[in-house]
């Protein structure tokens, strides 16, 4: 089931339909949901390249909230997402 737009907030892991672990880092100039993908394996860390998406579609794919990442300043340095805009 989808979730609601709204719901998408800075620094919670997600998880989607299909298994996947994506952690939200923000949201770019043009407002899309800027996250990190660690996929299906829990154990590994979320350092794969920002993805930029609308929040329609996250919003889509996301089934619910896991848990929320207090300091997200190493995820936004190791996936090279200095873009980030805060809301």
């Amino acid at each position: 089931m989808a979730m609601a737009e709204s719901d998408i907030q800075k620094g919670w892991i997600y998880r989607t339909s299909h298994l996947q672990e994506r952690l939200v880092l923000g949201w770019d100039r043009d407002g899309r949901v800027v996250y990190s993908s660690r996929g299906k394996d829990p154990e590994r860390e979320f350092q794969n390249c920002h993805v930029r998406i609308t929040t329609a579609k996250f919003a889509q794919r996301a089934i619910g909230k896991l848990r929320q990442v207090e300091d997200l300043k190493p995820y936004l340095v190791a996936n090279k997402a200095t873009t980030v805009v805060v809301r």
